[in-house]
């Protein structure tokens, strides 16, 4: 019996839905925050799980843990090793997160399953929870498993603490895991006797994030407090230790005052980009798109092939395009995770720059804009043009319309470079473009922009 795993997506979803039902559709989460993986026997699934990231109540309410929502198999596959391989690959997720622990609850009807969680190496303990759709305390049990101790590294911290000895003398300790992911260490700290957020990049490529914030220093953009830069470390402030910050948390999409904020810290951005030196230098998305990974997207996704080959007989004409609108620093990251609002709501700014690098402002605006509400989206797009005026005597119609024109293609090619070739399975968020390239409305936009 050969079963396949597959991590959830839309479609995925519908499916497991029209055979289990709404109910389960109601516990499976898909987003950053999440990670649902289903069983597939014969091209149907036959079992799943979904897990979501969830702060522990107080006094721990800093602490994060994984907890399993759901986990389902099919009474006929039970037995055979899925449930407890659905949990396995869930924990590999959960510790690349950094989360402390996993832990799921069950009602008593199911005590069969205590073999298994038991097997896996979990603790148990009896729990009767308050279940609000049927308005009762039902009895059952919770499972807990440690995931990461506290430093489960300890290699990486005696590497921070030296490299940060060449550019301080100040000391750093009493390191906490927060993630380890793909050769990037993230933990807290006490750095001279503060909370801190230490950063170690294990690999040269993801060192640019250091550049980067030696790039925002020296052109006045304002960052949150950048404590040490190593050559590999990177200690900054805790955020979550501040008096007058907070992090930014997904309802700021739809609050006016945390976008107009956001809008001036962008415009300020991009302002003082236009000027940085090592823009030439930087990296640009639009890079990606190169002879070879089209020739290799037409193999991979053949039902598409016109396109990739209309994009081939005018590929000079694309590349001479990319490089036409003025560049400026673009953030290229935007995310409800990845800024930083004051607690009297009068200022907000950006913070983890990784994928920092050079780009057109409607490029950026699109990355802002595809995910506020509409009335946050109105404030924003109104409180930049504003700035702009002001500063400069009039808009950017004529700038915008040009680089509107290029990322709408370009934009939508450099998602399926994404989307098929630096993706180990298909994101959901990549689906619409895959249609338009599928059914011929992406090669329509094409051809008008570069047989103009």
């Amino acid at each position: 019996m050969a079963i396949t795993y597959k991590e959830i997506d839309t479609e995925l979803l519908e499916n497991i839905t029209v055979k289990y039902g709404e109910w389960a559709k109601k516990h499976i989460h898909i987003g950053s925050d999440s990670f649902s993986l289903a069983a597939i026997f014969d091209d149907i699934p036959v079992g799943f799980i979904s897990t979501y990231i969830r702060n522990l109540d107080e006094p721990l309410a800093e602490e994060k843990d994984a907890y399993i929502d759901v986990i389902e198999v099919d009474k006929e596959f039970r037995r055979k090793g899925i449930a407890a391989e659905l949990i396995s690959r869930t924990e590999v997720w959960a510790k690349e997160e950094g989360l402390l622990q996993i832990r799921a609850w069950s009602n008593q009807s199911k005590v069969g399953a205590i073999k298994m969680w038991r097997s896996l190496g979990y603790g148990l303990c009896p729990a009767k929870i308050w279940i609000e759709w049927c308005h009762e305390i039902v009895d059952g049990y919770y499972v807990v498993k440690q995931l990461n101790p506290k430093n489960p590294y300890p290699e990486i911290t005696k590497l921070i603490k030296k490299d940060l000895r060449s550019v301080t003398s100040k000391p750093i300790g009493d390191f906490r895991l927060i993630r380890a992911k793909s050769g990037v260490y993230v933990y807290k700290c006490l750095y001279d006797g503060s909370p801190a957020v230490v950063k170690y990049f294990e690999n040269e490529s993801d060192r640019r994030e250091i550049l980067n914030y030696r790039i925002l220093t020296r052109h006045n953009i304002p960052t949150i407090d950048v404590l040490a830069l190593g050559t590999a470390t990177l200690v900054m402030e805790d955020i979550s230790a501040s008096d007058d910050w907070r992090l930014g948390v997904e309802d700021d999409f739809y609050d006016v005052d945390v976008t107009k904020c956001l809008a001036k810290r962008y415009f300020t951005f991009h302002e003082n980009g236009t000027s940085v030196s090592e823009l030439e230098s930087l990296f640009f998305e639009y890079d990606s798109l190169t002879k070879e990974n089209f020739i290799i997207l037409k193999e991979k996704f053949p039902e598409a092939g016109e396109l990739f080959d209309f994009v081939l007989a005018h590929y000079d004409k694309l590349r001479k395009l990319l490089y036409k609108p003025a560049f400026t620093l673009a953030y290229n990251d935007f995310h409800w995770s990845n800024f930083v609002v004051r607690k009297d709501k009068t200022s907000a700014m950006m913070i983890d720059f990784n994928l920092m690098g050079k780009g057109y402002r409607y490029s950026d605006f699109q990355n802002v804009c595809g995910s506020l509400s509409e009335e946050a989206k109105s404030a924003f797009i109104h409180e930049y043009e504003r700035l702009y005026k002001e500063k400069h005597g009039h808009s950017r119609s004529n700038d915008e319309l040009t680089e509107k024109q290029i990322a709408n293609v370009a934009g939508k090619l450099y998602e399926l470079v994404v989307a098929f070739l630096e993706r180990d399975t298909f994101p959901e968020w990549a689906e619409a473009v895959r249609n338009e390239a599928q059914d011929g409305s992406l090669l329509a936009e094409t051809k008008k922009l570069l047989s103009e």
